[in-house]
């Protein structure tokens, strides 16, 4: 709006130039526009500083491909950490469980002579299995055997190291201590019956849901008196030999119960190099769990081409009797 004063300049200038009141307003007005100019320069500088801001704080587009790719490295670096974080804490649990077995399988031995329940037949089928030391009904049986096999028949409470591993266990109850984390595969040989499997670390079932047992007890120390084959009675025949010959130091090296996919994989193994390698269930190339006679357990690599190694063996001695 304009102001009285400015209405008067206004009036003065056409009334009279000359006249000092004319003078006045002219310089008036002049001030004014100066102070007008100054007001739109200052709101300019304003805007484009404003802009200027905007233009500062702005990605472009190659500055977010560049952050999108750093990202990227980012999570390809930690990935593979986080899965061998995951990993490490199934192992730790695996071999939690087989101490866990260790224990059981020592009061067991303490009760019953010194023996170890190499099988545990039952009447009721005619295929005998690794499993059933332990473990429990399976949920979802092999299709291969069905119910004709020995995991299938014994309930939790008959088998032998239950009522120390799991005191209280009845029918069909799970028995998490059997159960490990990494279990990837139900391939394993049987007495009786050995279907072709396919050897891989990775199947479509694992071996506690198929047998009711991630572990399974080592039968192939026979192999090192029978390299022939053999059978249940010559395994109780010979038991008791085989233990006298592990008396003292040789009990931290030998190899009673494993992860259960050693059982398919060492079953060809001989003195003299036999069978083959594979990743075990931890994702480590020819690494395993098992636990020895004396009770500890590991993880470890076992060259299972051969029946023993450098602190490991699954035979009573390093070379069989008859070589």
């Amino acid at each position: 709006m304009i102001n009285i004063m400015q209405r008067r300049c206004f009036i003065a200038q056409f009334d009279s130039v000359n006249s000092g009141e004319g003078r006045t307003c002219a310089m008036t007005n002049i001030w004014h526009r100066k102070r007008l100019d100054s007001s739109k320069r200052f709101a300019a500088s304003t805007r484009r500083a404003g802009r200027d801001r905007r233009s500062a704080g702005a990605f472009t587009l190659i500055e977010l491909l560049i952050v999108v790719a750093i990202i990227a490295i980012l999570i390809s670096l930690l990935l593979p950490a986080l899965a061998q974080g995951r990993e490490q804490s199934r192992k730790v649990k695996c071999l939690a469980n087989l101490r866990d077995i260790g224990v059981g399988l020592s009061m067991y031995r303490d009760e019953q002579n010194n023996e170890i329940p190499w099988i545990h037949p039952s009447q009721q089928a005619s295929i005998i299995s690794q499993f059933v030391f332990g473990g429990f009904i399976a949920p979802m049986p092999d299709p291969a055997f069905g119910t004709n096999i020995d995991y299938m028949k014994h309930l939790a409470e008959d088998r032998p190291l239950n009522k120390f591993v799991a005191p209280g266990i009845t029918g069909n109850d799970t028995i998490e201590t059997y159960i490990c984390p990494g279990d990837r595969t139900r391939g394993f040989g049987t007495i009786g019956s050995l279907p072709g499997y396919t050897v891989s670390p990775d199947d479509w079932q694992s071996s506690w849901k198929a047998a009711g047992n991630s572990y399974a007890i080592n039968w192939w120390w026979m192999n090192y008196y029978r390299p022939n084959g053999f059978n249940t009675s010559q395994m109780k025949q010979h038991s008791n030999k085989m233990l006298h010959e592990l008396v003292g130091g040789k009990a931290s090296t030998f190899g009673v119960i494993y992860e259960s996919f050693c059982h398919q994989i060492f079953q060809d193994a001989t003195a003299t190099g036999g069978g083959f390698r594979v990743r075990g269930w931890h994702r480590q190339f020819s690494r395993h769990s098992i636990l020895f006679l004396d009770g500890h357990s590991e993880n470890r690599y076992m060259d299972t081409r051969y029946p023993f190694g450098s602190g490991w063996s699954i035979w009573p001695k390093a070379a069989p009797p008859n070589s």
